[in-house]
């Protein structure tokens, strides 16, 4: 089809040609008109038929990915279909040989790796310092593209995000002066003859102020820095910024020298960094130092334009040298850092105005390749909970376990390996089946445990952009197993950091490829699960403590409390949900049925126990009401409230309630003793974490 369109083209070349003033004709010009139109048809129908194949917008060859790629992966299929879609949409692998178009090949080197960059840099994928890793972000960006989610397709007409002049000038022409129409960028001064000077009325003014971003901040030596950004608000006229005087000043240990020789290059731009946006260009600029000290560069013939009561910003950015032995400490603004010079702007009637910034932004330039990664504890950490097991099929619901920040820190790195520790109440035959690492919802990695304390994260991949704190999520299936039947098992993910035994320990990669272990920076431990074929799912809604100071015989007042929480019986009925009354810790062979709610009031510090200056009352209240069972699945509303009464002015102290232990009976005959979960109280006293450790209520102080 492509040899029609071109052998057309080349006809009616020659058909123009033939028409042209001066050559005899052997056909009339209306003939030849005829024959121009008959081609031109054709073409216009080869051209539509081949839009329609996908030649006028290639999403190119379809491939299923469900790994990430990188340099010395193993060896697949997908390698060699990555190859085929880049060398099918302008990005090839190669130009002859392995890697060309029909000699694709499963390897993924050195040359896949380029093209994968190349296509990254096209079609608009933040790569950062890991173009060339095929990972979950240029994943996603060619699904999008398969189905039709935008990609840069120059000669289409439009100028698509990523598109530039250089790239598609078809699609993005450049401003142009003496067409008729004030082009956005245009104004009086510098296309009068499409900005009429008629639009000019009055002189021009301009304020500046430092923009909010970039920040004072530590960045790695390199290329790119955003240095400074001004905020540049135009009054009464279009004003065109001409030229900023660019101070900077730097120290290493507080010894100073020319910023040239450390500053390598300087780029303006309008608003963002981005081709289009590109202002002003300067390799090794030229610092000139005055009277007092200051070191200044010009940078000229900006042509930066700012309409009529707007703002905009213009951004300086700055490459500097690499091979330093010390972190420097770099200063920039305008020269003479006053508010009466620096930035020079002409209004509508050519007139000229000055103004400076005052204030200014420091980077402290360190060299590259030091970035660290820690690992913390998110605050999205589940709490502890009952877990639901299917006799049959164990727990495959896959439970969330532990949720984790990681962040690297002074430049970009890549997680390589994650290894946490685990410990069970019961046998070792109750560990998970298989373990996950999540990033987000993307899964990272998988590993199933082969010993009762430890499982490694690895064989992956995962890059960390500088500052910016990805959350990590450990989620676990568990087999079926007998320990489910009769009140189930504990399992808690990773025992707290603090020895070389314990904690989560880890794997990242600098971008110079040098490998550290990763920083816990604070204690990291799942809440425990209580994974069970019968029981109930707990979510705790409020607690609240007031105090009353009601004048009572000897005494100040009364101090109460409520708790609320929510109840979901699973894998059976929960038999009677009653109250039982008890100030301590409420044995399991001691309840008859039903359900019990252990409060503990906390006066001074301590517990209280049956004394003559502290009075306890309970009560307790179900949405269903007291007594009646609640069916499986159904939700039944518990509110709980202690009071005590003070008697004794002497032993003043705050005061808070909280539910200590939960005693329920699910799916079993009225005499069963049932379970007892919480802070002290387990099955047969084994006890099972801190399930409602956090169930407390606010602090409320008895004063006499």
């Amino acid at each position: 089809m492509m040899k029609k369109i071109i052998a057309i083209a080349t006809a009616l070349t020659v058909s123009v040609w033939l028409v042209g003033p001066g050559v005899a004709q052997a056909v009339t010009a209306e003939e030849l008109q005829a024959q121009i139109n008959a081609l031109l048809s054709q073409l216009t129908a080869l051209q539509t038929q081949l839009a329609g194949m996908g030649g006028g917008n290639a999403t190119g060859t379809v491939c299923t990915f469900t790994r990430n790629l990188y340099p010395g992966v193993a060896r697949g299929d997908d390698v060699k279909c990555l190859q085929q879609y880049l060398n099918s949409v302008g990005h090839p692998v190669a130009a002859s040989g392995y890697g060309s178009p029909g000699q694709e090949t499963t390897y993924y080197g050195s040359l896949t790796t380029a093209a994968v960059s190349g296509w990254q840099t096209a079609k608009g994928v933040a790569c950062g310092a890991w173009c060339g890793y095929f990972g979950p972000i240029s994943q996603a960006k060619y699904t999008a593209l398969q189905a039709g989610g935008g990609g840069v397709v120059c000669g289409n007409g439009t100028c698509e995000t990523g598109e530039t002049h250089t790239s598609c000038p078809g699609d993005c022409p450049t401003t142009t002066c003496g067409n008729g129409t004030c082009d956005t960028g245009e104004s009086n001064n510098t296309c009068p003859a499409d900005c009429a000077a008629s639009a000019c009325t009055a002189e021009g003014s301009f304020s500046v102020i430092l923009s909010a971003s970039p920040v004072s901040r530590t960045v790695n030596a390199g290329a790119g820095i955003e240095a400074l950004g001004i905020d540049i608000t135009a009054n009464n006229s279009d004003m065109t910024v001409g030229r900023v005087d660019f101070q900077a000043t730097v120290t290493a240990l507080g010894v100073g020298e020319n910023p040239g020789n450390f500053i390598t290059g300087i780029k303006v731009y309008d608003t963002s960094v981005s081709d289009a946006n590109l202002k002003k260009t300067v390799t090794s600029p030229v610092f000139t130092q005055d009277a007092g000290g200051l070191w200044y560069t010009q940078l000229s013939d900006l042509n930066f334009v700012v309409t009529k009561g707007t703002t905009k910003k213009l951004l300086v950015v700055i490459d500097t040298g690499t091979t330093i032995d010390l972190n420097r400490i770099v200063t920039v603004g305008t020269y003479p850092g006053t508010a009466t010079g620096g930035i020079r702007a002409r209004d509508c009637k050519g007139i000229d105005n000055y103004l400076g910034l005052v204030n200014t932004r420091q980077l402290t330039v360190q060299n590259p390749g030091v970035a660290t990664v820690a690992i913390s504890q998110a605050v999205d950490n589940p709490l502890s909970n009952n877990v639901k097991a299917d006799p049959t099929n164990g727990v495959q619901t896959n439970e969330s376990l532990l949720s984790l920040s990681a962040k690297a820190s002074a430049g970009s790195a890549a997680l390589l390996r994650l290894q946490v520790r685990y410990a069970s109440a019961a046998s070792s035959s109750v560990l998970p089946s298989i373990l996950y690492l999540y990033d987000g919802d993307t899964l990272v990695s998988s590993v199933t445990p082969t010993n009762t304390s430890t499982a490694v994260f690895e064989n992956f991949v995962l890059p960390l952009t500088q500052d910016v704190a990805k959350n990590l999520k450990i989620k676990a299936n568990w087999a079926a197993n007998a320990a489910f039947q009769s009140g189930g098992a504990a399992f808690v993910l990773n025992v707290p950091v603090g020895t070389a035994a314990d904690g989560i320990t880890g794997v990242y990669q600098r971008g110079n490829g040098q490998q550290l272990g990763i920083i816990n920076g604070t204690a990291i431990a799942s809440n425990t699960k209580w994974i069970s074929e019968s029981g109930l799912k707990l979510t705790f809604i409020s607690g609240t403590a007031t105090y009353v100071p009601e004048a009572i015989a000897g005494g100040v007042g009364i101090a109460k409390g409520t708790l609320v929480f929510k109840a979901v019986p699973f894998g059976g009925t929960l038999i009677e949900p009653a109250y039982a009354s008890d100030a301590t810790t409420v044995a399991a062979g001691t309840i008859g049925s039903g359900m019990l709610v252990n409060l503990v009031a906390t006066v001074g510090g301590a517990a209280p126990v049956a004394s003559a200056d502290l009075t306890l009352t309970y009560d307790l209240q179900s949405s269903l009401g007291v007594g009646a069972n609640v069916a499986e699945d159904q939700e039944v509303t518990v509110t709980t409230r202690m009071e005590i009464s003070k008697t004794v002015s002497t032993t003043n102290g705050t005061t808070v309630f909280k539910i200590n232990d939960i005693c329920y009976n699910v799916g079993s005959p009225a005499a069963n003793p049932g379970v007892c979960q919480g802070t002290t109280s387990g099955i047969g006293g084994a006890g099972t974490g801190n399930l409602t450790d956090n169930w407390v209520t606010n602090t409320v102080n008895m004063t006499p």
